[in-house]
């Protein structure tokens, strides 16, 4: 590896810190109702009132029914919908109207429940105050009105569950997953002590003690608030003697499922529990049935060649560890075998806890992942070669290539982590299972989200296969297959841009890295065809983004294979050798060791499995986000795509691009990368400075010299499923800007502080033309930006004349759900730099130049 060792990575380095001081506030931008409302006091004000007294006279009729009936009880909560203005109001601001948020909703709307107060007296004070002009009803006009009880089932059931709604039936049992909130009426943390001017440290510690204080009961208030909702829910359900399919452990539900805000778990229940658990239970925010699981799995155009003669040798006993979540392993396979950890091997299957082997029938599919993982292209026919890693094997799907519906992902996920990460040190996790159906875009599901906080919690990587769809409706009727889009006139690619063909659960995850599908090369024997004309193209398989709340997903793509048609009607869909990728196959039942006979994203996931593995084995000691940045940075667009009319489409079929293991490690004399290295956080509020000190040769007046820069930042933050969009999911929120040219880095420190509480739609500008922008609208390709994820990659190309001596990067941290101001995220940034002119040797003269930088630390900008 000595080429590597001439031209590795470099370290980035923080030459300057800053802190925003706090935002005075401003006027908010209102709505035309809102406008109506305030100037029309009398009339909102008794609208309002009317409908307060409404709801409870309803909900006390509900509550002598039920004890009537003899229902399960519930708590004295009246469960409410409100509509509210969508862009001033704040929905943390009702704990003062005596209103729990039980979850934000798009549109202004917000499911809620009184707290304590079955009157909701302290609404209807509101309500008076804003009528008579006194302070203190200022908000009442933002509250647009309540929602009939009756729309509640459509604001909380997911659209499949919606649509049988009305066909539910009383004594059917039903297996549902649901999300409940469990924040109670303080959905954040007391504000936090500032110091005053002139204050003694003696009386600010004081203050800051007591604020402490405060904080630890909230946290614990919140725990027991999960434990007695958890206790209701648990009670409810057994009274119509339904189960609990979450796991169970001392009376509670999973840990796995726990998020800060709220807890999930399946249930199966009969449909007169179910309505009344929807229409009543006042702490739900979402109701779904489980995933089902789609696999293509039908092996065709064996390879007619003999097996290779070739020997896997065992990993070096430190090498990095690949834990494949899937069907099992045929782990005495001999293209296999020397990498297995079979010490650690694992079935989560119920009755099969001693089975780990791969039973999934034409080859396997869990042993053809692992196959990808140690051999991404193709295997060799002869000698010997070292595995890059140890592949450990966590059965998770039975012989059909399902997930059995007593196995519930987020459960099963902190479990396989909590094992492999935390007895064997495992980072890398393979997950090359996905939902037949597109993912929801209204809450992250309980999947993603279990992903999310897991990746939170430890310092781990999730690649997640982005999902396929089916060839034809012979292979599954629930869905739309190719075939059927192209009898429907939508021909490739445009149907792939379908929202039907959206990236499936749990690929929305914004901590995960999500894989696509690209083509290996085009196929022509008539009267078939390929879908992709040329190499590279999207897969017709492969499901595409963006992603929930428009995070770029997939952020990469590997080869997968195609399909390939015969044009007729119907069309008939295939997929022949030529097309599909060589994987390693379970010989269980007979066959050859390898074969090309299968297609999906589930053998392009892998293949970045095997990149992180590579960066893992040279980069032992850093963090999982600088994995997944390499990766990233590393991605490029094949020639179609940079040479494509309509990128958008571009970003929601590939991403990024295709990632490149030569890139993530090592550089090349006209092209250098630098990284941060070790731990790096940062809190709201907060701007971290990375300086490059460029080269003359890179920055010549007159020139025309090519530069292409690439930077990519990769943060994780903790989650919260209850609010609607991303930058409320987070904990903190993350984006990065650079220097304009020429701009000094105590300008630009100022600049990006200034800026910091402008709002959200405020012309701040950008200093290059990038490819994304951090808006919308701020880039080359309009409609999408870089900020929306906690993955933000972005490149252009500059002229030399262009560029200065100092580039500076600045990280910026934005307060998310936790408004604790000690608060922190972890990061890794990496800034790239590559003469287009292969013959122009930037590499030893940026080295050289970053001797010059030096860390200078700013306590506090006030601009």
């Amino acid at each position: 590896m000595a080429e590597e060792r001439q031209f590795p990575h470099i370290q980035l380095k923080l030459t300057k810190e800053g802190k925003a001081k706090p935002a005075r506030g401003g006027p908010a931008k209102t709505n035309p109702i809102t406008d109506a409302n305030r100037n029309n006091r009398y009339g909102h004000g008794r609208k309002l009132e009317t409908s307060r007294l409404a709801i409870i006279a309803d909900w006390k009729d509900a509550r002598k029914e039920r004890e009537q009936e003899d229902q399960p009880p519930l708590p004295e909560v009246i469960p409410l919908i409100l509509q509210t203005d969508p862009e001033a109001f704040d929905a943390e601001k009702l704990k003062s109207f005596g209103i729990e948020v039980i979850a934000e909703l798009e549109d202004g709307y917000i499911i809620g429940a009184s707290v304590d107060d079955p009157e909701l007296s302290e609404f209807q004070e509101k309500i008076e105050k804003f009528i008579n002009q006194e302070r203190g009803g200022g908000k009442i006009p933002e509250i647009w009105g309540f929602i009939d009880g009756a729309r509640r089932p459509k604001h909380i059931l997911s659209p499949k569950l919606w649509k049988k709604w009305g066909s539910i039936k009383d004594e059917q049992i039903y297996t549902v997953d649901v999300g409940v909130a469990c924040l109670g009426n303080k959905p954040q943390l007391p504000k936090a002590p500032k110091r005053n001017d002139g204050e003694s440290d003696d009386s600010f510690f004081k203050r800051a003690k007591r604020w402490m204080d405060k904080r630890d009961i909230t946290y614990q208030e919140w725990d027991e608030c999960k434990s007695e909702r958890e206790d209701d829910l648990i009670q409810f359900v057994n009274k119509y003697r339904g189960d609990i399919l979450s796991a169970i452990i001392d009376g509670k539900i999973s840990k796995y499922a726990e998020l800060p805000d709220s807890f999930s778990c399946r249930i199966q229940i009969s449909g007169k529990g179910l309505r009344d658990l929807v229409l009543n239970f006042p702490y739900i925010f979402e109701v779904a049935e489980p995933d089902e699981f789609a696999e293509l799995v039908l092996g065709q155009g064996l390879a007619d060649e003999d097996d290779p003669n070739f020997q896997l040798e065992k990993p070096a006993s430190n090498a990095p560890k690949v834990c494949v979540i899937d069907s099992g392993i045929q782990e005495k396979h001999p293209l296999l075998k020397a990498a297995i950890d079979s010490e650690d091997s694992r079935s989560w299957i119920t009755g099969e806890i001693d089975q780990k082997a791969d039973l999934v029938s034409n080859g396997g599919h869990g042993t053809r992942v692992a196959g990808a993982v140690l051999y991404p292209r193709t295997v060799p026919r002869t000698g010997r070669q070292q595995a890059i890693c140890w592949i450990q094997n966590a059965r998770v799907l039975d012989a059909r290539c399902d997930m059995p519906e007593e196995i519930v992902p987020p459960d099963i996920l902190g479990e396989i982590v909590e094992f492999y990460h935390g007895q064997t040190g495992t980072q890398i996790f393979n997950h090359s299972i996905a939902a037949k159906e597109p993912c929801e875009t209204k809450f992250m599901s309980p999947w993603a989200s279990a992903i999310d906080q897991l990746t939170w919690q430890n310092d781990v990587l999730f690649i997640v296969a982005a999902g396929n769809l089916p060839s034809d409706a012979r292979i599954d009727l629930t869905r739309f297959s190719v075939a059927e889009h192209l009898a429907a006139n939508r021909p490739y690619p445009d149907y792939i841009l379908e929202d039907s063909c959206q990236i499936a659960n749990p690929a929305q995850s914004l901590m995960a890295l999500t894989v696509g599908s690209i083509s290996l090369q085009s196929y022509r024997v008539p009267p078939y065809y390929s879908f992709a004309e040329e190499a590279d193209r999207p897969s017709a398989f492969s499901r595409y983004g963006l992603g929930i709340w428009e995070t770029i997903k997939p952020e990469v793509v590997e080869y997968g294979g195609d399909f390939v048609t015969d044009g007729g009607n119907p069309p008939n869909v295939t997929w022949p050798k030529e097309v599909c990728p060589e994987l390693v196959r379970s010989t269980r039942g007979g066959g050859p060791t390898l074969a090309s006979d299968n297609v999906g994203t589930s053998f392009a996931a892998p293949k970045v499995s095997h990149i992180a593995a590579c960066i893992a084995a040279e980069l032992p000691n850093e963090s999982c986000l600088l994995y997944r940045g390499l990766i990233v940075q590393s991605a490029r667009w094949p020639a179609w795509a940079a040479n494509s009319q309509n990128k958008k489409d571009v970003i929601r079929q590939i991403g990024y691009g295709i990632p490149s293991l030569d890139r993530t490690l090592k550089n090349t004399p006209n092209r250098i990368t630098l990284i941060t290295q070790g731990i790096n956080k940062i809190k709201a509020r907060e701007a971290r400075i990375y300086q490059v000190q460029l080269p003359k040769i890179m920055q010549s007046p007159g020139g025309e010299v090519e530069i292409l820069l690439e930077v990519t930042l990769s943060y994780k933050a903790q989650p919260r499923r209850t609010r609607r969009n991303c930058r409320k999911y987070l904990s903190t929120w993350l984006d990065w800007d650079c220097s304009k040219r020429g701009e000094d880095p105590d300008v630009f420190l100022a600049r990006i502080l200034k800026e910091y509480d402008a709002p959200e739609n405020a012309e701040k500008g950008e200093s290059m033309s990038w490819t994304l922008g951090k808006q919308n609208n701020y880039g080359q390709i309009r409609e999408v930006s870089r900020g929306a994820g906690t993955i933000q990659k972005d490149w252009t190309y500059v002229k030399s004349h262009q560029l200065r001596e100092a580039f500076c990067i600045g990280v910026v941290g934005h307060e998310g759900w936790n408004n604790d101001p000690d608060a922190e995220v972890p990061y890794s940034l990496v800034v790239s730099f590559e003469a287009t002119q292969a013959d122009l040797p930037i590499y030893a003269s940026v080295v050289e130049a970053q001797q010059l930088v030096e860390l200078q630390v700013e306590t506090e900008i006030e601009i």
